[in-house]
């Protein structure tokens, strides 16, 4: 019981890192190269609680197995502490930047691991990062707070990246990039000077979860009138299918007569057209499309899998949603369609997809193929 209190913030925040890893599973949430580092971060997070036990675990016990292991998890533990912080700088800089390969240049910000790893080299011939005393008590090298300064450093990189990046984030998740960086740093430095405090990485979980919310969630994701994913979020998604080199189908819809509710009804009513419409989205293709709002009365849909494109069949299922809709201004108002699914035999971009999809919209608009046309037929 006593062992109990002593891991016992880091027994709740495995617990706490569990749910969120069951929420984004259930939800299959890990669509983009963004939600892939955050799931990445999660899991590896829950490895650190668990081998920071251990490593208390066997502090103390002097048993040659116990020896062998309290050796062993002290070497992981020093090796996934700037491991960790480098998955939070990759994380924050592809948020700003969107750019892989700017990531790859950089060596996923894992130099203060390699730094560690020379400290450990070296600790084998001299005890420069740890060391064990005769009853296997665990004791800091003379160099470990390098390794410390450089893991608070690149921490604190975030920061200023966010900062000198802030017109592409929110000033709240600006705000929240700062303050998880800081906070851990802080107890970090209490936890130099209070031996046996564990606290660390409990903490870092708690901000993980946090994190979820806050930027994945309900950062730059929504939009804010209808709850669909936003533009941002597309270009997210839309980055992730082609950097795996992905066969998806994209679908741009475009309203028809839309302008013509607005001069007639106000933009409040037109407001309350869009909302319906997105709910209307969603019933109609949430299960096989990511459903986003990409300006005005325009949206985008991305296939979550492969899947065979038959426009006139996903049309006819918008249109009959559109005809049980309880609102008789959706039924004022037309369609059109610009569809294709993009192979990993295409040469194909972001923004070359978007211009196809574009072309083919025109088209289909060209033709009246809408649903003010079919209501004549």
């Amino acid at each position: 019981m006593e062992n109990f209190y002593r891991y016992d913030n880091n027994i709740y925040a495995f617990a706490l890192l569990v749910i969120l890893l069951f929420v984004v599973i259930t939800k299959k949430d890990i669509f983009d190269y963004s939600r892939k580092l955050f799931y990445r971060m999660i899991v590896f997070n829950m490895v650190i609680l668990v081998v920071e036990i251990l490593a208390w675990a066997f502090d103390g016990i002097n048993t040659s197995g116990a020896i062998v292991a309290n050796y062993i998890f002290n070497v992981l533990l020093i090796l996934m502490e700037p491991t960790m912080a480098a998955q939070w700088v990759t994380y924050v800089d592809y948020k700003i930047h969107g750019s892989r390969d700017r990531l790859r240049k950089r060596l996923y910000y894992l130099q203060p691991t390699i730094f560690a790893g020379i400290l450990l080299v070296i600790n084998i011939v001299y005890p420069v990062a740890f060391s064990l005393d005769e009853q296997n008590v665990y004791h800091r090298g003379e160099w470990l707070w390098l390794s410390l300064l450089f893991v608070f450093g690149m921490i604190l990189y975030t920061v200023i990246l966010a900062v000198k990046n802030r017109k592409e984030l929110s000033d709240k998740m600006i705000l929240f990039i700062a303050f998880f960086a800081l906070l851990p740093v802080l107890i970090s430095f209490i936890q130099l000077f209070v031996y046996g405090l564990i606290l660390t990485w409990a903490v870092v979980a708690l901000g993980v979860v946090f994190a979820y919310y806050l930027i994945e969630i309900a950062g730059n994701s929504e939009d804010h009138l209808t709850g669909l994913f936003s533009r941002k979020k597309m270009e997210e998604i839309l980055t992730g299918k082609v950097e795996e080199n992905e066969t998806f189908s994209v679908i741009m819809i475009d309203l028809e007569y839309f302008k013509k509710i607005n001069d007639q009804y106000g933009h409040k009513q037109g407001d309350e057209v869009l909302q319906q419409l997105s709910k209307v989205l969603l019933r109609a293709y949430k299960e096989e499309f990511y459903v986003t709002r990409i300006g005005g009365d325009e949206f985008l849909l991305i296939s979550k899998q492969a899947t065979r494109l038959n426009i006139e069949e996903y049309r006819d299922r918008l249109l009959r949603e559109i005809k049980q809709s309880k609102n008789p201004l959706l039924l004022e108002i037309g369609i059109s369609f610009g569809a294709k699914t993009f192979d990993s035999s295409m040469a194909y971009t972001e923004d070359s997809i978007l211009d196809e999809v574009d072309r083919l919209m025109y088209e289909d608009k060209s033709k009246n193929k809408n649903y003010k046309r079919r209501r004549t037929d």
